[in-house]
This record gives structure tokens, sequence and C-alpha cells, in this order.
């Protein structure tokens, strides 16, 4: 009777004790959430995001990123942001707003449910610093004697909006804003402005740019505006300018006619003896032609082709008389050119054994003269 007892005891007591197992409550436990890497970074924001892999034991009621600029960012703390990316386990993503520039976050992917809030691993990271722009200067176009186009290339803003963009320029190395320049409105990428000035000088461009920071420049790229009628140049002052159906027009390389600053006579014979020289080409482009003929014709002596051949101005030694219709081109010009008189002046071109042409500075016509009469005489040169 007494094992019977014993028996009984034993078998209530695993009972009971199997009875107490089965009605205990299982542990609380955290999600589990790890941190996605940063990307996307600019001067004010960010990305980065979380991965919850297990939801703990009760849903997930809110999660997100939790950044600061000090380590170790706890959710509801006042040195921390946070985002709240709704609930749900899985991969998520975030934005971080309102960053300072040039500075340090530290931040971590964050899950909650009823228990409490979880962490991924602390990641940190800096925000893009403000700067200058980035940009080049060029090509240069259009070159006139009193202008041209030049271009600019923003490559990057800084980080901030660019508000003004342009061209400066000087005849002096370094322009700045300071000094003459052209705006081209606001923002990054290509612009053009037009660099406008005086003819046969040299300039100095450069592109600029201006954001928050300041303004920054490209590189410096210099050019020579074209010549124009009316300039002092090579010994003379230039007298007329090719235009592109005359003959000996390049587009590259500017040609044209410099006449002498004054006149080499007021009264000067066009031979000293009634010959045929055959010299008798009128067209634009022979006076040079002629004026050899002449004087290899006539010799030593005064009289106009001579006195033009031997003339030198600032070292240049190839001055001639001009064909009858390369003076015309001095006579359209004369106001500009200045110091012509009001009365006939040779030209090259022969008329025939007694006479050659004249051109009349009174008005735009011509006519032949004897050539031992004695007429106004100015020399001219090629460029």
């Amino acid at each position: 009777m007494k094992k019977i007892f014993i028996a009984f005891t034993i078998a209530a007591t695993i009972f009971t004790a199997c009875e107490k197992e089965t009605d205990q409550e299982p542990q609380p436990q955290l999600p589990t959430v790890s941190s996605e890497p940063i990307t996307n970074i600019t001067t004010i924001s960010a990305e980065s995001g979380g991965n919850i892999t297990s939801k703990g034991s009760a849903d997930i009621i809110e999660k997100g990123i939790v950044w600061s600029t000090t380590s170790n960012p706890m959710y509801g703390a006042s040195n921390s942001y946070m985002t709240n990316d709704g609930d749900g386990i899985g991969v998520y993503s975030s934005t971080m707003t309102d960053l300072i520039s040039g500075t340090t976050y530290y931040v971590k992917a964050y899950a909650r449910n009823k228990v409490g809030t979880a962490y991924g691993s602390e990641l940190s990271f800096t925000s893009v610093s403000l700067s200058l722009p980035t940009l080049t200067t060029g090509p240069i176009t259009s070159i006139t004697n009193s202008s041209a186009v030049c271009a600019g290339m923003i490559t990057s803003d800084g980080g901030t909006e660019i508000t003004a963009r342009g061209i400066c320029w000087s005849t002096e190395p370094n322009p700045t804003i300071l000094n003459t320049l052209t705006y081209s409105g606001t923002g990054s990428g290509e612009f053009e402005g037009i660099v406008t000035g005086n003819s046969n000088t040299l300039y100095y461009v450069r592109a600029f740019a201006t954001n928050s920071v300041g303004t920054a420049y490209g590189n410096e790229l210099s050019f020579l505006t074209l010549v124009g009628i009316g300039d002092n140049y090579q010994g003379g002052v230039i007298a007329y300018v090719l235009q592109s159906d005359d003959p000996g027009y390049d587009a590259n390389v500017q040609h044209g006619l410099i006449a002498a600053l004054s006149d080499q006579s007021t009264s000067a014979p066009w031979s000293l003896t009634f010959t045929t020289t055959g010299a008798t080409a009128q067209a634009y482009g022979t006076g040079q032609a002629n004026t050899n003929t002449i004087v290899t014709d006539q010799g030593e002596g005064s009289y106009a082709a001579k006195l033009c051949d031997d003339l030198v101005l600032e070292g240049y030694e190839d001055w001639y008389l001009p064909s009858m219709y390369e003076l015309e081109k001095l006579f359209l010009n004369k106001d500009v050119i200045g110091g012509f008189a009001v009365a006939f002046y040779w030209s090259s071109s022969e008329e025939d054994m007694n006479s050659a042409w004249l051109q009349s500075f009174n008005s735009n016509s011509q006519a032949p003269g004897t050539k031992t009469n004695t007429y106004y005489v100015r020399a001219v040169r090629s460029f």
C-alpha cells in the first residue's frame, strides 16, 4: 500500500510540472533590422534605408531611419532626426533632407514593435560641401573688327544654384566682373556671350559663373579683333578691307589696302615722257604690277609711280601707286581715311600713250589726264 502512494505522488508531481511548463508565456522579442548603404549624397540630402528580416514577437508598428551629427542616434532623442516609413517587414528606403553641406552624419535603420525599438548597424557619411562653380571658357568665334562670340561651359554648379553667368573681358589679363561683361542667364551647361570692343585690339576673355559661395572664372583666352577702315596699321591707315567677292579674299586671313597717312605730292606728273608703258590694268589688285611696269619704263625721276615706289614709312617699303579701281576704294572711304584734297589724284592705270586715269576726290568719277600734267598722289600698300 505504501508503494502505491509513493508512485501516485511522483506521477502527480510530474503532471503538475508539465502543466506549469505548458502554460508559460513566450519571451517578448524585438524586430531584426539591418541598415542599408547610404547613396545619392548631395549638399542637402542623402538616401539610406533598412531591411527588416524578422518582426520579433509582435507586428511592426513603425520603421525608418534615424540620424544625427553625433554618434549613436536614437529614436525620439532631441539631437536626432528620423523618418517614418510605415510598417511591415522587408526592405525599405528613406531620404534624409535639410542636411547641412560639408557635415558628417551618423545613421541607423530602426524598426519598432510593441516590445520596443531595434536598430541596424551605425553608418556615417559627409554631405557634399558647397564650392565655387567649375567652368571653362571658349571657343571664341565670329570675330569682326568690333565684336566676337565667346562660349562658356559650366561643368559643376558647386552644389548650389548658378544665379548669374556670362563673359567678362578686358585689354589687360585676368578680366573679372569688375571689368566689361555680358550676362548670359542662369543655370549650368553651355552658354554664349557677345564681346564688343574696338578694332585691331587684343582682348583677354574669361567665362564667369556665380553661386551662393561666390564667382568663379574659366580659363583665360585672348583674341585680336579685325582691323577696320580708318585704323592706323602697318605704316598707314586701313583704306579698304577685302570682301568675299574681291580677288584675293581669304575667309581666314584679313587682307586689304593701306593708304599712306598723307599725300606724297600735290603736283606730280604721271610720267616724264609720252610713251606707252603697258601699265593698263584697272582692276583691284593690279596697282603694284602697274607701278613696277611704269618705273621700269621711266627709270629715275620725280613722277607719281616713282614717288610711291621710293616711299618708306615705319619700315614698310612696298608702297605703290593704286590702280584706277583701287583708287576708287580710297575715294569711297576718304572721310574715314582722312587727309585728301578736293582734287584729282593719279592712278597707275594707263589710258594710252598720252594719258592715264585720274580719280576725282570731289565726286566719284574717273577721267583721263595728260601724263605730263601734275596732280595729287597718294601711295598705298597691300596687307
